[in-house]
């Protein structure tokens, strides 16, 4: 029986139809190969290149190429400029051994890719100028989970020979039984090699490995990281290496009929854009491990088995979605397809990266500066962080939050009040001061605001920051 609730094709490439950017399968609807191709990696942003065997190259200006397009197809094209460099491919391959059959086994190693057999492929977008990209939990739901068993393998051997060592009263620090180097030989040729994930950015030539920070399977969400650049293995942040990234826009405030676009990697075909309205709002899906995912956006825009963890853009070129499931018949699109909205991910994302900033590489960036005064009052028996004072040029000044004023007659003029950070209700000072002691310089965040005069409620996104603090009051 076919039902909304059974999706019938998430949109992670199946292995056999895997291909890198640079090379492409097409397939009739009996998914029988009836051609292949390969494509040119360079790409330009803000120009093109035309050449030909006979002639000198020469650029043609944006402004040129739109010259006879609509207003409709500018937008498009704009969104397209602002977003595509900040797109990702996503793959991940677990290494062959030396032992292990050639069969199904990926030999594109000129591109940063190991010799291995293909896991999962899938779309991502990078959120963060340091090297953060979402992307959905099941297109790197296999490599995920060889890693957590491989890790748990490792973990019991190390327990395994420190049993044995302390039963023969061996000093592990200095006489083990089982010398470093020789678990080591052991655990590499008993178990299977570690699987990689990997990223191209911008349909580039060359991929980037990336570490797995987290995973959120009940809202089919990971965030990845690209490991830096630097010669020494050295796992701190690059300070030098900054990265093309998009900002989140509100989903709450779509509209069905609305334009959308999307941008992804559907059957292997990188950068591929695709543009269609807002279907029908607050939808429910059900993930691959069976938690259901609320208040999804369904769109007509061409969603099909690769798109998995692409970014799906309104005509600001906000990210408003990432792309998840498609509801088909045949496993390609059929007009049917679904979002997770960016006002349920951004919480989840931003909560784990500034998690793995701190814990993971030590660092305290500087912290961030909304540049309110909160006091506590009550309305109606229901306490609520108001706000009192607005430094000048600040983000919240810049934000346009209105303050709570006490008239010269004792009457009370209510203005703004913060109900919620990031998605996280607030109701006392001590709630509000946790949830933002964190915060660092330039995180975005969502905060929920009550305007005490009309009893109206809005999410307003602010990003935070920089000045040096004189008073714990201040947040």
């Amino acid at each position: 029986m076919f039902s909304l609730s059974v999706i019938d094709a998430f949109l992670l490439l199946p292995q056999q139809q895997q291909q890198v950017p640079s090379s492409h399968h097409y397939y009739d609807h009996n998914n029988e190969l009836i051609a292949a191709s390969s494509s040119c990696d360079d790409k330009s942003t803000s120009s093109t290149s035309l050449f030909s065997s006979s002639s000198s190259s020469f650029t043609v200006s944006t402004e040129e190429l739109e010259e006879n397009l609509t207003a409709a197809e500018k937008s498009v094209t704009s969104v397209v400029r602002k977003a595509s460099p900040s797109v990702a491919f996503v793959t991940s391959i677990l290494p062959e051994t030396t032992r292990r059959s050639r069969r199904n086994i990926n030999k594109n190693d000129s591109k940063g890719l190991p010799r291995g057999r293909p896991l999962g492929t899938g779309s991502g977008f990078v959120i963060q100028s340091d090297g953060y990209v979402i992307t959905n939990y099941h297109v790197i739901e296999t490599a995920y989970q060889l890693q957590s068993s491989r890790m748990n393998a490792m973990k019991s051997l190390s327990s395994l020979v420190g049993n044995v060592t302390r039963k023969f009263g061996i000093d592990s620090t200095s006489n083990s039984l089982l010398p470093k180097d020789t678990t080591d030989k052991f655990l590499n040729r008993t178990l299977l090699p570690g699987p990689k994930v990997y990223c191209s950015i911008d349909g580039a030539s060359m991929y980037r490995p990336c570490r797995i920070v987290d995973v959120k399977p009940d809202l089919d969400i990971a965030v990845l990281r690209i490991e830096p650049n630097n010669n020494n293995n050295n796992s701190t942040i690059s300070e030098d290496e900054v990265f093309n990234y998009n900002n989140f826009g509100a989903s709450d405030k779509l509209v069905v009929g609305q334009s959308l676009v999307a941008i992804g990697n559907p059957f292997g075909l990188d950068q591929t854009v695709t543009s269609g309205v807002v279907s029908a709002l607050n939808r429910e899906i059900k993930t691959s491990d069976g938690d259901t995912i609320r208040n999804c956006i369904q769109t007509d825009a061409a969603i099909n088995p690769g798109n998995s963890g692409g970014p799906l853009l309104n005509l600001d070129g906000d990210i408003i979605g990432v792309n998840t499931a498609i509801l088909s018949t045949s496993g390609s699109n059929a007009g049917i397809g679904f979002a997770i909205p960016s006002d349920r991910v951004k919480p989840v994302i931003d909560d784990i990266i500034r998690k793995d900033r701190t814990i993971t590489y030590g660092l305290r960036p500087n912290a961030g500066y909304l540049g309110v005064g909160i006091l506590k009052l009550k309305t109606n028996n229901n306490p609520k962080n108001w706000i009192v004072q607005i430094d000048p040029n600040s983000p919240a000044a810049d934000a346009g939050l209105e303050v709570t004023k006490l008239k010269g007659n004792g009457v009370i003029e209510y203005g703004d009040a913060i109900v919620a950070v990031a998605g996280n209700f607030v109701s006392t000072y001590e709630e509000f001061f946790k949830e933002m002691k964190d915060r660092v310089v330039d995180e975005e965040i969502a905060f929920t605001i009550e305007n005490g005069n009309n009893n109206t409620q809005r999410i307003v996104y602010i990003k935070m920051g920089y000045k040096e603090r004189t008073t714990t009051m201040k947040t």
